[in-house]
């Protein structure tokens, strides 16, 4: 019986050539990766935190990702951790 890979298991796999550049990888590949949100790893990349290769979408830049950068990348940020959201009670203003 075949087992079904994760397409992080699927990018990270060592290709069989050596010389053979690493596969670039998308926004949600890098978030499953580094179990963040998609709109984080979009943050960090706009910000240059993390490395990105911008192209051309349809209507807004689209990045790709080589997860031994990303690696890299995020160890390179010295190990902070990236902010949650405030606490629920911090988030409501009251009106009055």
């Amino acid at each position: 019986m075949q087992s079904l890979m994760t397409s992080v298991e699927a990018a990270s796999m060592p290709l069989a050539n050596a010389s053979t550049p690493e596969r670039f990888v998308d926004a949600q590949v890098v978030s499953e990766f580094l179990a963040v949100r998609r709109a984080e790893v979009l943050k960090l990349t706009r910000e240059g935190k993390i490395r990105g290769y911008p192209y051309r979408g349809e209507q807004r830049h689209v990045y790709r990702y080589r997860l031994t950068e990303v690696s890299q990348d995020f160890e390179a940020l010295g190990h902070a951790t990236i902010p949650t959201a405030a606490p629920v009670s911090q988030r409501r203003k009251s009106n009055g």
